[in-house]
Parts: C-alpha cells; structure tokens; sequence
C-alpha cells in the first residue's frame, strides 16, 4: 500500500538502508528529517523494522514496487531524494554491498526522468582490455554467493574464455574496487556486455538457481552497463 504512493515508498526506500545499530540508527533519522519531507522520519521509523524482517528476498521486489511512485517526484525533490541516500549510505562511514546495488538500481531507474543522463562510450572492443575488472567482478560473485566459491568462479572465467584467471582474495574485493570494475566494463562495446552478463548468471545460477544476494549484483551491474 505504501509503495504506491510518493511519501510511503520514499519511506520505504530509506528503510531499506536503516542501521541494525541504535547510534547508526539515530544518525540516520536526523538525515531523513533534515531533507525536510513533512513526517517522513516518523514513517521511516514505523515501517523499517518491518521492512527489515522481509530480508534479502524480497530488497528487490520492493524497490521494483516504489520506483512507479517516485517518479512523480519534482527534479529538485529528486535531488533531495538522491542526496539523503548517499547520506544515509554513508552515514556509518563504510558502504556495504547491497546498499551500492540499492543505489545503482535507483539511480539508473530514476536518472532519466529528471536529469541528462551520459551515456557509456564503448571504448573497450576486447575482453582481455578489461580482464582484470573481470576478474573483479568474478570474485566478488564468488565471495557473495551461496555456491562454491572457487567453483563459480571457475564457471564464469572459463565461460569468457579466461581459462588461466585466478580469483582474488576476498580481503581484495572492496565494494570500491567493484563499483571501479563495474563502471569500467561499462565502456565495454554493446556486442562484450550480454556475454559478461550471460557469464555471470552462469555462474552464480550453477545449483539451479540465483539467490537474492547474486541476483542483486547481476541486476545492478546490468543497470550500470545499460
């Protein structure tokens, strides 16, 4: 019900990025009442515990269900609306994995109907310009998902023809070093990016199916790559 209204899938948005920690938690409301939307923050703390027993299922099928709504925002309360994200992102000094695909999923839905939005340049015609960001990209899959890890890995490396490539280390996978990755492979040409999309599904769907984690990194790379 909430999702089909601007106030409420705002809310609903916002929750999605609640902190499980009572300072990071508190810190996070005074940004929501900040941005200055009339009884926003109190709707904010009424559905985010709720919003949060839904877990990582369903952070996906929720966002699809605002994204209609948020759309009859003004360019300026868009504006807003990103700024207080990244905010609330930030808001514990780190940005985890599932917030960086939340906001990348918001920004390519939502960039084009308020702002001029740039395309991607396919600067990168070959695989193997791109092979480290691959090998990023690869890893991370295997680290997040419920598969094993080498194993996935393995799947996606040989189905791009990388039959000699190893998996980083996780301790190497920062989601900074992802979001680089991704936006690199990005200016990949059009021909390059269903295969790298291809090769990913592959891998991570290697015990028959995506889970909500895997399914979420692939989403957002694909809406990052266009």
């Amino acid at each position: 019900q909430h999702s089909h209204e601007p106030l409420g899938a705002h809310a609903l948005i916002y929750s999605l990025l609640i902190n499980e920690d009572e300072v990071v938690r508190q810190k996070q409301l005074s940004i929501i009442a900040a941005a200055g939307v009339s009884g926003l923050d109190h709707l904010v703390f009424t559905l985010s515990p709720g919003v949060q027993a839904l877990g990582a299922p369903r952070r996906l099928p929720l966002l699809e269900m605002c994204l209609p709504a948020l759309k009859s925002m003004s360019a300026g309360q868009y504006r807003v609306f990103k700024n207080t994200l990244l905010a609330l992102i930030h808001s514990d000094q780190q940005t985890e994995l599932h917030e960086w695909c939340l906001f990348q999923l918001v920004r390519h839905y939502l960039d084009p109907e308020f702002v001029r939005v740039k395309p991607s340049r396919a600067r990168y015609r070959r695989l193997q310009k791109v092979a480290y960001h691959v090998r990023m990209v690869l890893s991370v899959l295997a680290h997040e998902g419920s598969g094993a890890t080498e194993s996935v890995f393995r799947l996606g490396a040989d189905e791009l023809g990388f039959t000699d490539m190893l998996i980083l280390p996780r301790e190497q996978t920062s989601v900074a070093a992802f979001s680089r990755a991704v936006h690199e492979l990005a200016d990949c040409s059009p021909l390059l990016k269903p295969r790298l999309l291809k090769a990913m599904t592959t891998a991570a769907s290697a015990k028959g199916h995506l889970n909500p984690v895997e399914l979420e990194i692939v989403a957002s790379m694909a809406a990052v790559m266009d």
